[in-house]
């Protein structure tokens, strides 16, 4: 094939032959009338074809100039790779022309060379040239044009003025070839100095693909910020910028080759905004933020600052919109914008309520108010009052989740309480022994227990002493005595309150104070008695004796009162993602009370607790959860610090479960029924077990031995059903119903289970 240069030098030889030739025809030639033309030297393009796109026409005037335009259209047609001076021949009616044009081959065959990135098959299919078609110069600079448009579509654009650098044709066999430059090869990758990108440049290096000797393109760019992204993300980072390119001045044409620089940011916080608080104050929210102006942004510092906002309680909705920078020159800066909607936190509470019967509380009401962001501050304050015919209750609490304004005081929190507990509590007596006047045998220590013999002291193995009147206790075991109510007396007064020391954000120690007033009695009318081990007898009693037991590990509180000072420590961790309703995460935290004579208390006893829970998440919204607890002691604890299980940790029973020493072991499967988790299903199983330090054997209600002081396992599975009311500041109320060894039961609660 002729270049465009060669094709312009024919013409321009072209017109100044025929101008020669001509010259001695044309004057006066305008009266001349064209009689025939024709072409010679075309084997595949027709004759018509060509002369139907010419001014000059037969039966026009013959006119030089639009011969000239004819030689230029014919060349123009891109069909012709030359052509020479027309003939004009003079006949007596006017002239014949005749073209003489020397034609292109026929492809034969299309090869390209230098395209490693794209097929030829594909470089083949955007050209309209083909084999088996003659080849026409405007189809191939079509061609051209559309090879270079899909380079520059898939990458390679603004690397060189033309991705086709040479096109040549053979004459002879018609072979069309193209020569590709695809892009140019890089020569070194540099690292831009405007970077920030944290993580070593050796490190970034080892996933981009492009590197020295390839050929660089937008494509290998797009691969390549993929590639970085994802070892950001896998690092718990975020990339900020990521751009590319040639580097200008370093392209060099002969080798083809340029440098090519990156540049690499990661992600930083170019401030925190905070919008939708309406009554909450701001600070309360940035301080339990991690992420600050000028902070690396990392994935799980936004997590967990979504969660610390969440967990705060205050509101509805959270949600975090970043936005970019107003700092064009820092395109990796991000403005995070957290977005609240503020919830209900203020609950205000009135009721009545009565229930009969012997165990009942008869008429009650109850008072209470309790606010959780007391005026925006995060602080919290609540009072409650309670009055019936066998119950009188005051408490006021508040917490201070923050100290002062300075990082050094926010590190610690307040809690405190004040309360005022008064209790009657009627319960039904169980006959330890009759008025018989022969000693009977012991209580067996295994099998059931005969009632024809009536116990003596439980626990005691001694035999009954003869009295007149019957021996009664609180727990229900031996024979229930109709008729016979025993009156419970107790109280309950002081104070208490807990300082606590965050030691990350995740780790919190804490010491608290109790100081209160207690006292409790238990009486039955005469001739009914309590039995002591040392034989003696009363109308009323305390400690371990006035609830059936035998044992050193109650201390004995009387009707004057004594005092309960201790000290608590503590150490807890919890990295749930939601405290209300956690779907992965765990809490532990392990607490030692002890109360001794040398902090003025009455009582010589230690409580240690170690309790634990963990979520793991299911499937998109499903929640499997796992609690165990295990609380020991030492020494003569009162009453009111016994460990109790009623129907809020084991579901499926009626009865209340105390001991001096505890087991709990819980699990629970949580399926939301609607997308805001608003309403769900639980299915649960628990097992509890509890023992009294030193107690001996006792006889249940059924008449089977019972052996106090050794673990006593109580199991029940189940399923529920949980809601909650935002509107009135209310989450997870549960409804669970339960199957344990005695029957089922149905629990209602505020909050989930653990």
């Amino acid at each position: 094939m002729v270049s465009r240069r060669r094709d312009l030098s024919a013409f321009f030889m072209l017109m100044i032959m025929g101008s020669m030739l001509l010259a001695p025809v044309l004057v006066g030639a305008h009266e001349t009338r064209v009689v025939s033309i024709s072409v010679s030297g075309n084997a595949h393009i027709p004759s018509d074809q060509i002369v139907s796109s010419l001014r000059t026409a037969v039966g026009r005037p013959f006119n030089p100039d639009a011969l000239r335009d004819d030689l230029r259209t014919i060349l123009a047609s891109g069909y012709f790779i030359d052509q020479v001076a027309p003939t004009i021949r003079h006949r007596s009616d006017g002239v014949a022309i005749t073209f003489h044009v020397i034609e292109n081959p026929v492809i034969s065959k299309i090869a390209f060379k230098g395209d490693s990135e794209v097929p030829p098959e594909t470089l083949a299919a955007l050209m309209d040239s083909a084999v088996g078609q003659v080849l026409n110069t405007n189809t191939v600079r079509q061609d051209v044009a559309k090879i270079n448009a899909y380079y520059d579509k898939i990458g390679y654009a603004g690397q060189v003025p033309s991705h086709v650098l040479d096109i040549n044709v053979d004459q002879k066999t018609g072979v069309l070839s193209l020569r590709i430059l695809e892009g140019l090869r890089v020569r070194h990758v540099l690292l831009a100095p405007s970077s920030d990108p944290v993580l070593p440049g050796s490190l970034i290096a080892r996933v981009v693909s492009v590197r020295p000797g390839s050929i660089y393109s937008e494509a290998s760019r797009a691969k390549d910020q993929d590639a970085v992204k994802a070892l950001y993300q896998s690092r718990d980072l975020q990339l900020g910028d990521f751009s590319s390119g040639i580097v200008p001045g370093s392209v060099d044409p002969a080798t083809e080759t340029a440098d090519v620089q990156y540049v690499v940011s990661v992600a930083r916080v170019a401030a925190v905004q905070i919008s939708g608080n309406t009554k909450t104050r701001d600070y309360v929210i940035r301080r339990v933020l991690r992420l600050h102006a000028g902070d690396i942004v990392t994935q799980s510092g936004l997590r967990r600052d979504y969660e610390r906002i969440n967990n705060l309680g205050f509101f509805d909705h959270v949600d975090l919109v970043p936005k970019p920078s107003p700092d064009t020159t820092r395109p990796q800066d991000v403005v995070l914008d957290w977005t609240v909607k503020e919830a209900r936190t203020g609950t205000a509470t009135i009721g009545a309520g009565y229930s009969g019967g012997l165990t009942g509380q008869g008429l009650t009401g109850n008072l209470g108010y309790s606010e959780s962001n007391v005026n925006g501050t995060g602080n919290t304050a609540g009072v409650r009052f309670e009055r019936g015919s066998r119950v009188s209750s005051v408490e006021l609490n508040g917490v201070v989740p923050y100290l002062g304004n300075t990082p050094k005081s926010q590190k610690y929190s307040l809690s405190g309480s004040i309360f005022f507990d008064t209790q009657t509590n009627y319960y039904p007596v169980y006959a330890t022994s009759g008025t018989v006047s022969t000693a009977v045998a012991p209580i067996p220590t295994t099998g059931a227990y005969n009632p024809t013999y009536l116990p003596g002291i439980p626990g005691s193995g001694l035999s009954n002493v003869p009295i007149n009147g019957t021996g009664v206790q609180l727990i229900p075991y031996g024979n229930p005595l109709g008729g016979v109510v025993a009156t419970y007396n107790a109280r309950n007064d002081g104070v208490a309150a807990t300082l606590g020391r965050r030691l990350s954000d995740y780790v919190t120690a804490s010491v608290g104070t109790n100081i209160s007033r207690i006292s409790s009695n238990a009486s039955v009318p005469a001739p009914f008695y309590f039995p002591s081990t040392n034989g003696a007898i009363s109308t009323s009693t305390s400690g371990a004796l006035a609830l059936g037991v035998s044992a050193p590990s109650i201390a004995a509180i009387g009707e004057g009162g004594y005092n309960l000072r201790s000290l608590t420590f503590g150490l807890a961790t919890d990295t749930r993602d939601d405290v209300f309703n956690p779907r992965r995460g765990y809490r532990a935290q392990i607490s030692d009370e002890f109360s001794e004579p040398s902090l003025g208390s009455d009582f010589v006893y230690s409580l240690t607790t170690l309790d634990a829970l963990k979520f793991y998440p299911i499937g998109k919204l499903d929640t499997i959860g796992f609690h165990g607890m295990i609380g020991k002691s030492t020494g003569a604890i009162p009453s009111n610090k016994l460990y109790t299980f009623s129907d809020q940790q084991l579901r499926g029973y009626n009865d209340v479960f105390y001991g001096t020493d505890v087991i709990l072991l819980q699990s629970e499967l949580r399926i939301p029924l609607t997308s805001d988790k608003h309403f769900s299903l639980a299915t649960f199983a628990e097992s509890g077990a509890t023992r009294i330090r030193g107690a001996g054997n006792g006889v249940d209600s059924a008449g089977y031995v019972v052996n106090y002081g050794q673990y006593t396992w109580h199991g029940d599975a189940g399923f529920g059903l949980r809601f909650d009311l935002p509107q009135l500041g209310f989450r997870s109320i549960r409804l669970d119903f339960a199957r344990g060894s005695r029957g089922t039961h149905t629990s209602f609660g505020i909050g989930q289970s653990f």
